[in-house]
């Protein structure tokens, strides 16, 4: 199957969503479930892309009934994949609201692991395919029994074969694909601080070790999330941007990073420059936090919010 845009989740979940007024830790929380989606931080990519309207190949493993209910969410979804055979069962998330509060609490489990061949058939599907893409975003968490170093070969394969890599990881992953040719990677402040900084530093500080990060080669554009919302870029052309978007309420955090990069790739894919492109995906992310779910559904919102960006007071 082609596609420009290819993405690939390594550790992909059923999401299941739902409600109870109460949750207690000495008796039974009665819920009702609220919605079952695909997840993963690829998938959800793969999928809210698709829905702008360019097609984008979600590739991944899936094995047991959990595998077999991801690929039917998908295929209900309309969102292009293709699943690599596993042995052991697709994981199942768990996010549950309380009325009472408001707050959500999402439960997140350990992926299944994987055999040296079903690694080498993941990585295949990812760097042999009959037409290269113009995008890979690789996104997500990978499992205990995947080599540290999996992202940053991929990386570094297709950044030779001339497909840009979007990069959003964290721990292993993350630092063994950087100084690997990745051409944009988003970070939120905890996955920049275990790059051996302080998580607390102020603005002009965080642009300065972003800065001296590109500089090093560790990564052409790199973008780093806020936790009150915004972001800052650093591109290796020179360019620094700090931007904002309006005050909003926050629902859920749930799928929030990967709308940004949802809204950032399909952008560049449009052939928009790299600030107009980092400005959609802050829109994103804030539009995703106002709604339930894992999902960019709101298209015309998102444009609204785009037009409301602004740059960070002080940057």
């Amino acid at each position: 199957m082609h596609a420009s845009i290819v993405t690939f989740t390594m550790n992909p979940a059923v999401d299941t969503f739902g409600e109870t007024e109460k949750v207690y830790d000495d008796s039974k929380s009665r819920c009702i479930q609220s919605s079952q989606e695909p997840g993963g931080g690829g998938i959800n990519v793969a999928r809210n892309i698709t829905r702008m309207g360019t097609p984008a190949v979600a590739i991944f493993p899936a094995g047991g009934l959990n595998g077999e209910l991801l690929k039917q969410l998908l295929a209900r979804d309309n969102t292009p994949f293709e699943a690599i055979s596993i042995a052991t069962e697709t994981r199942q998330n768990l996010a549950i609201t309380e009325r009472s509060s408001g707050k959500m609490f999402h439960f997140v489990f350990p992926g299944p692991a994987l055999t040296e061949n079903e690694l080498k058939q993941c990585r295949n599907a990812l760097l042999e395919r009959p037409t290269q893409p113009d995008f890979l975003v690789l996104s997500g968490s990978i499992g205990e029994s995947v080599p540290s170093n999996f992202f940053g070969n991929i990386t570094k394969t297709a950044a030779e074969k001339g497909i840009k890599v979007a990069l959003d990881s964290s721990g292993a992953a993350l630092t063994s694909a950087l100084y690997s040719g990745a051409y944009v990677a988003k970070l939120n402040r905890k996955e920049f601080s275990s790059l051996g900084y302080d998580e607390f530093d102020d603005i002009p500080t965080l642009f300065a070790q972003m800065r001296a990060l590109v500089a090093k080669h560790a990564v052409q554009n790199l973008i780093v999330t806020l936790s009150k919302g915004g972001a800052l870029l650093v591109t290796e052309q020179g360019e620094e941007h700090a931007y904002m978007p309006p005050k909003h309420e926050i629902v859920s955090h749930v799928g929030a990073g990967d709308s940004f990069m949802s809204a950032l790739v399909y952008r560049l894919h449009a052939g928009e420059s790299m600030l107009n492109a980092f400005r959609y995906g802050v829109a994103a992310a804030s539009v995703t936090v106002q709604t339930k779910g894992n999902q960019l559904y709101d298209l015309q919102r998102l444009e609204e919010v785009y037009q409301k960006t602004q740059p960070l007071a002080g940057s």
